[in-house]
């Protein structure tokens, strides 16, 4: 079953189309519009009987060429889908000698650039989860976020379930959504009720333990009060954080101290972004001046996480046992 939609944004048409009752780990062909090029995607597997890789990034659209060089290297690992945490495009810019460009043309240049880069040699598109950052969408000013993205509704936290294995809670960090009330409500119910996925990842922009900003934020200290505690509580396989633009991972932790019964936090959105030279904090177990993106592979038994640089080489690997409570 299909259902279609579109815009009429200027010269440009957004056309948004709800597929449903797909079959799973099978590839689908399309064409848009009158192009007589086809593409092709394919749907994730029902079960893990065999593995699944996807990747985990944000901070995008920053400095192109770096974000064409990494966006090359990431297609070459071949991700079955992205989740892209935030600060995609730069299309809302407090510094427009910076970012010349208007708010239309960053997106349409992002999204020309994706459909360049982020294709396999074969035709399969690499799709994108998007989660938004503070130069995607603010309080008060909704740019063209909810015009060019399928959202529903007016609505950013969210849980996409794949299968019976995995689960992402994507958030919002207070940049349409506050972090505290209705959402942390939802997001407690919604761990509450994820016990059954034995892979539940989290993943926002502003990061609760920063590797370039100072620990002490506004937003920061919000998330440490309104989620962190519920992330122990019931218990996530791991946090992706962004927005400072350095390569980091976490100790894990618990009421903010290094724990073995804690969270660890990757991070810290560096895909297309200069990257920063790390603060020293505690808390921080490695940290880098990196550009990268993390590569995640799951099958029935563990996750492995892999953090890999703008050339491939792979800067640290982590593996995390699957939770079947």
């Amino acid at each position: 079953m299909a259902e279609g939609s579109h815009i009429d944004l200027d010269t440009r048409f957004v056309h948004t189309v709800r597929l449903e009752k797909l079959s799973p780990d099978t590839e689908y062909f399309f064409r848009v519009g009158k192009e007589t090029e086809s593409y092709k995607f394919r749907t994730a597997p029902k079960d893990l009987s065999h593995p699944i890789r996807f990747c985990i990034g944000g901070d995008l659209y920053h400095t192109i060429d770096l974000f064409r060089k990494m966006s090359q290297t990431v297609a070459e690992q071949d991700p079955l889908f992205a989740v892209l945490g935030g600060d995609i495009a730069y299309a809302l810019n407090k510094h427009p000698l910076q970012w010349p460009a208007t708010e239309k043309k960053q997106w349409f240049d992002f999204f020309k650039a994706w459909k360049e880069l982020m294709m396999t040699k074969e035709g399969r598109v690499i799709p994108f989860i998007a989660i938004p950052g503070n130069h995607d969408i603010r309080l008060g000013d909704e740019g063209l976020w909810f015009k060019l993205m399928a959202f529903p509704s007016k609505h950013l936290y969210r849980s996409v379930d794949f299968g019976n294995y995995l689960r992402l809670i994507c958030l919002d960090s207070d940049h349409f959504e506050k972090v505290e009330g209705v959402q942390t409500e939802w997001l407690k119910e919604t761990l509450s009720n994820s016990g059954a996925f034995p892979y539940r990842f989290a993943i926002y922009h502003v990061a609760a333990y920063p590797s370039y900003y100072p620990f002490k934020g506004k937003i920061s200290d919000k998330i440490r009060a309104n989620w962190c505690s519920l992330f122990n509580a019931y218990p996530l396989t791991a946090v992706f954080e962004n927005h400072n633009h350095t390569y980091k991972k976490t100790f894990p932790i618990q009421n903010n101290e290094i724990s073995d019964k804690g969270t660890i936090y990757f991070g810290d959105g560096c895909w297309g972004a200069l990257p920063r030279v790390t603060a020293k904090h505690k808390y921080l177990e490695k940290g880098g001046r990196e550009n990268h993106v993390y590569l995640i592979d799951l099958d029935e038994a563990s996750a492995k996480i892999q953090a890999i640089d703008i050339h491939g080489k792979i800067l640290d690997v982590t593996e995390l046992p699957a939770d079947r409570r």
